[in-house]
């Protein structure tokens, strides 16, 4: 056979092998594609869980929160009304430091007024106790005479 009729019986074998070549590296190609594809899923199935499970965190972080805000904004509430009670007190203190200051003086006036009444007691009270113990010893002693003089009769 002649070698360019040889090589021209080996073309269509050899396009076939180049074909087939060819389309093993397709094939071997599109199963690595389809293998990291696979592994991107699994990634981004991770990543889905991940997610779906910090939603449900975020969720009950979430609550937390609010129901923490609602303590707080009661709390506030109760503070916010202290302090205008406080306040009204603080309001009130004028009129009623005004009035004390009034029945203070009232008060003042009324002790001047007691102290001008006092008048000076001559004596002491040691010997006003004397005198009336005298004067009782003397009765009891008239009393006891008369009862012995009435005694014996």
């Amino acid at each position: 056979m002649h070698p360019a009729a040889y090589i021209e019986s080996r073309q269509i074998p050899v396009l076939r092998a180049q074909k087939r070549l060819s389309n093993q590296l397709h094939q071997e190609q599109t199963i690595k594609q389809r293998d990291d594809l696979k592994s991107l899923v699994e990634v981004t199935r991770g990543k889905i869980i991940s997610l779906t499970q910090s939603k449900t965190d975020m969720e009950q972080s979430k609550r937390d929160l609010e129901a923490k805000r609602e303590h707080l904004t009661k709390e506030l509430e109760q503070v916010n009304q202290e302090i205008a009670d406080v306040d009204n007190r603080l309001s009130q203190l004028p009129s009623a430091l005004q009035q004390l200051e009034v029945e203070k003086q009232e008060q003042a006036r009324q002790t001047y007024q007691l102290h001008k009444s006092l008048k000076p007691i001559p004596g002491s009270v040691e010997a006003d106790n004397r005198e009336i113990q005298e004067a009782d010893d003397i009765r009891l002693r008239a009393i006891s005479v008369i009862q012995n003089a009435l005694g014996s009769l």
